[in-house]
């Protein structure tokens, strides 16, 4: 329990940074509005370059979606944006990121992972202190990856050469080199056909229809927040066990001659999912009903949401599943999180941020396997360890677990703007470090083990709320590129 305790305030301290020093809180000499209905503190309020810049009134972005994820493919599709912002006569204009935002999605991927979202979001509505959200989404992903629950993830990658059984184990593997030797045909155990692959032998599939709503109250000039909500899911679990796919032969798949290189349909293997839920060490594997009760706290100083200059932002959600509701499963789920933006030099540039993030998530209960990748946050969901909002240099989902740890450290700097077409643009190079790790329970949970990456990413702020983002991620394991939209926090 120490060690948790150290832990908790060693990854709650970073944000003790992001304070304002007296330069901080002299440089802003404007007026404090008169008219609000209510105290907003002034933490919250824009800086005056982004007061300047931001749009009146109401207006559309229309995003076509092209991003790429090494794990899902390059996608594709439109997101439609309406942005109400007031006028500047407004007195919350100058305290909110817009009055309300809409937008409705549909995209899919080369290795079809469809995620179709429509999506509200109203802070301060009807001028009061009241925040709605809403979001009605169905998604599909048939790549998701599984390397098991806990501690046994945090295994490295290892394989034989051409999945041949007789060839020495080559450990601390490349993802790469890995899903290639298992991409060969082998020999099948006993009740596998007489020759199998494995190439999916860490995969499966999730369909996932989902409503998620909260509503949140703020507090104390609008830097406090309690939360509640709910989410109704359905999950739809599919396995690749005894499907066929091409192979590579271990003689005839990989030689110098191209013309006598073949791909043999071949069945799958047993999936580790398969294996680990037939032994007992998960549950989960024939999906159903996922209905949850949720309730959060806050304690928000960013001075703006998308791309805030300075701030702190801490909040703790809990989140239970309950039969009650209709949810097929009885687990609890408790996650912890800080973030801090800090800019160090606001003299000298005219934004340059240090930004960090640390979160702590700890389950328990009867948690089936595919929720250990999906844990609720105030603002948005976060998916497992790795991918492109965690651990940027491994792939998505490869670390997971009853508990888990991770933090993420940026340096954005934007370096130049433009204007074109009534259009604002920001370009900012951003630097960054991630490390995280899971335990098989909180009480094992320390400050030793956590895997790396590092990269570098490029952002475009466009009209300020909406960041097109670019980041590279590397690890002793990976490298990979995301192309996407939004900071990751």
């Amino acid at each position: 329990m120490t060690k948790l305790v150290l832990l908790v305030v060693f990854l709650l301290s970073l944000p003790l940074f992001a304070q304002p020093t007296p330069d901080d809180d002299d440089e802003d000499k404007r007026a404090p509005r008169a008219d609000l209905p209510f105290e907003i503190k002034k933490e919250k309020r824009l800086s005056e370059r982004d007061f300047n810049n931001k749009k009146q009134g109401g207006y559309f972005t229309g995003l076509p979606l092209i991003n790429s994820d090494p794990n899902v493919g390059v996608g594709y599709g439109a997101r439609v944006l309406y942005f109400e912002n007031g006028t500047r006569e407004d007195p919350f204009f100058e305290y909110t990121p817009y009055r309300y935002r809409v937008f409705a999605q549909y995209f899919n991927t080369t290795r079809n992972a469809p995620y179709h979202w429509f999506s509200v979001d109203a802070p301060y509505i009807f001028d009061t202190e009241w925040r709605l959200r809403l979001d009605l989404i169905y998604g599909r992903n048939p790549n998701l990856l599984f390397f098991g629950i806990g501690e046994e993830s945090l295994r490295p990658l290892s394989y034989r050469d051409r999945n041949d059984p007789r060839q020495p184990l080559i450990r601390n593997a490349t993802f790469s080199d890995y899903e290639e030797a298992n991409s060969y045909r082998r020999a099948g155990n006993a009740g596998e056909a007489p020759y199998v692959t494995d190439r999916m032998r860490n995969r499966y599939d999730n369909e996932n229809p989902n409503i998620q709503l909260s509503g949140e109250r703020s507090f104390f000039g609008g830097t406090v927040r309690l939360v509640g909500g709910t989410r109704l899911s359905r999950q739809i679990i599919r396995t690749y066990d005894g499907q066929v796919f091409k192979s590579k032969d271990a003689f005839f798949g990989d030689t110098d001659f191209n013309f006598v290189n073949v791909d043999i349909p071949t069945p799958n293997g047993r999936t580790l999912v398969t294996e680990q839920a037939e032994s007992g060490k998960i549950i989960g594997l024939n999906g159903g009903y996922i209905n949850t009760l949720r309730a959060g706290i806050v304690y928000d100083t960013r001075d703006f949401e998308p791309d805030p200059n300075r701030g702190l932002f801490l909040e703790a959600t809990h989140e239970k599943s309950v039969k009650a509701i209709g949810s097929d499963y009885d687990f609890n789920r408790n996650h912890a999180q800080a973030r801090f933006f800090y800019s160090p030099f606001r003299k000298t540039f005219e934004k340059l941020v240090l930004a960090g993030r640390a979160s702590v998530i700890q389950s328990n209960g009867n948690v089936p396997f595919f929720e250990y990748t999906n844990f609720w946050g105030t603002e948005t969901n976060q998916a497992g360890l790795g991918g492109r909002t965690t651990l940027r240099g491994f792939k998505q989902d490869r670390f997971l677990g009853p508990a888990m740890a991770y933090a993420n450290i940026e340096l954005r700097w934007k370096f130049a703007s433009i204007d074109i077409w009534g259009q604002h643009f920001d370009f900012q190079l951003v630097p960054f470090y991630d490390v995280g790790r899971v335990w098989d329970e909180t009480r094992f949970m320390n400050l030793k083990g956590y895997k790396h990456s590092r990269g570098l990413g490029f952002r475009i702020p466009w009209n300020q709320a909406t960041i097109i983002y670019f980041d590279y991620g590397i690890s002793d394991e990976d490298r990979q590129l995301f192309v996407n939209f939004n900071h990751i926090f």
